[in-house]
């Protein structure tokens, strides 16, 4: 083999195994290295906002209430006070914030459910004579 075909030989093998080019193949990219799953989102902090009548006589239940909510480790008790109701004056709600953000709570007939996106919690109250709407923010304050 002559000297010219040998080194025809030897740059169309390089060029093959595309081990001649100065910078490395790169590695295929993986759905996996694209999207990070996220990790549950601190969602500790305190809450400010405000309690809004859906449903219950305006009279007894009031209309609007400023609602202030401690969030610690993901968890947060609310008291609700309902003196309109003699048998229950009051429902007390120990509430643990899903990794979703989600929460859900009973107690007897009543409930708190609703869900925390980002620093914006929303939620409905729901007693044994009223319930309630409400919107709170982490940012907020009264």
């Amino acid at each position: 083999m002559g000297r010219v075909q040998f080194g025809i030989v030897a740059v169309a093998t390089c060029v093959a195994a595309a081990g001649c080019t100065s910078t490395p193949p790169s590695s295929p990219v993986t759905p996996a290295a694209i999207i990070q799953p996220a990790g549950p989102v601190s969602v500790n902090g305190t809450y400010n906002g405000i309690t809004q009548l859906v449903q219950g006589p305006a009279m007894s239940c009031g209309t609007q209430d400023m609602l202030t909510l401690h969030v610690v480790d993901r968890t947060f008790g609310y008291t609700l006070n309902q003196p309109q109701v003699p048998w229950q004056p009051v429902r007390s709600f120990n509430v643990v914030i899903a990794p979703d953000g989600s929460f859900q709570v009973q107690s007897g007939t009543a409930y708190i459910g609703g869900a925390v996106s980002g620093s914006h919690m929303a939620g409905d109250i729901v007693g044994d004579a009223c319930a309630y709407h409400f919107e709170a923010d982490s940012s907020g304050t009264f």
